[in-house]
């Protein structure tokens, strides 16, 4: 047998270049991402527009609004070159463990926090795609914390700490499916109850530990499976084996390349920790998948993703 392993292709850094080298380049790759099938008029839906070339604006033939290329996606409003955010959702996608706003910000001669910015509101698209996902089949769902130990404060107890519920899929042959990985601001029985009412599919099962939050599934509906830890020898990393193993790769990840993360920006780095796991298959495809889901995500503001909260 041959012991030739599989390659999977990706896209080059030198085909990248090739390909998107150029704001023009860039242009009409995100109009055929966005407007596969034509222009579409948000107001109207009529499919019919001439482009404006001193606006740089499409206007439709119908009610007559004007819209840029770029609205309604992060891009918008944006002064940095459509070319610069091209490569920072290349650098995004293919590199597993993403990019620190401090290379990015060397790598496309940016400040750092215009490539902050940058890399919150991709983090922001990727985050926000996966909210909507629904996990089948055997649930492994535990609580985490993110966050350095501190002197005299160790666990659920130390200050500064970060909670965040973290559910994983397992197939039939005991592998890995998808995960869901959510921040809250305290863990508590409501918030457990809202957060499996809104990524778990309700006709499957669920294995929880003994905690005292997970109690209530059962009523909600779930096949509820309460494991206690810790009696007759019973260890978490047994019952819960991916899920801690998702909860020790976040951790690497987060301490190898961002080394730290606040806690109001923690719902973004989960999501694009998520975002690249739940497509590890796609990794051909990934820069085109990110790139599509930044055409359909809002961008959010620079006051608003310095002021934002967790729930």
């Amino acid at each position: 047998m041959s012991s030739t392993r599989h390659r999977v292709r990706i896209l080059t850094v030198q085909a990248f270049h090739e390909q998107f080298g150029t704001d023009q380049q860039c242009a009409e790759q995100l109009t055929r991402v966005r407007w596969r099938n034509g222009f579409i008029c948000p107001a109207c839906n009529h499919t019919r527009s001439c482009y404006v070339a001193t606006r740089g604006v499409h206007q439709c033939t119908a009610c007559r609004r004007q819209t840029s290329l770029t609205s309604g996606t992060i891009f918008h409003k944006t002064r940095v070159p459509l070319r610069k955010w091209f490569w920072a959702i290349y650098r995004m996608g293919q590199d597993k463990k993403g990019i620190s706003a401090m290379m990015l910000r060397k790598e496309i001669g940016v400040s750092y926090p215009t490539a902050w910015i940058m890399l919150q509101k991709i983090r922001h698209a990727m985050a926000t795609s996966e909210q909507t996902r629904v996990l089948h089949g055997l649930v492994e769902l535990d609580d985490a914390y993110l966050g350095g130990s501190q002197p005299g404060r160790r666990g659920r107890g130390a200050k500064g700490k970060t909670p965040f519920f973290v559910a994983a899929e397992v197939d039939e042959a005991g592998g890995l499916g998808c995960a869901t990985l959510r921040p809250v601001r305290r863990l508590t029985k409501r918030r457990a109850e809202r957060f499996a009412g809104t990524c778990l599919d309700f006709s499957f099962r669920v294995r929880t530990d003994g905690l005292s939050i997970y109690q209530s599934l059962a009523a909600l509906g779930f096949e509820h499976e309460a494991v206690v830890v810790g009696s007759h020898g019973t260890k978490a990393v047994t019952v819960f084996p991916w899920v801690h193993t998702l909860v020790s790769n976040l951790k690497r990840f987060i301490l190898g390349r961002h080394h730290a993360v606040a806690g109001k920006h923690a719902v973004r780095y989960l999501g694009e920790f998520a975002y690249r796991l739940n497509r590890r298959c796609q990794e051909s495809d990934l820069f085109a998948l990110l790139l599509d889901t930044c055409t359909k995500v809002q961008a959010m503001t620079y006051p608003q993703l310095k002021a934002a909260e967790i729930r």
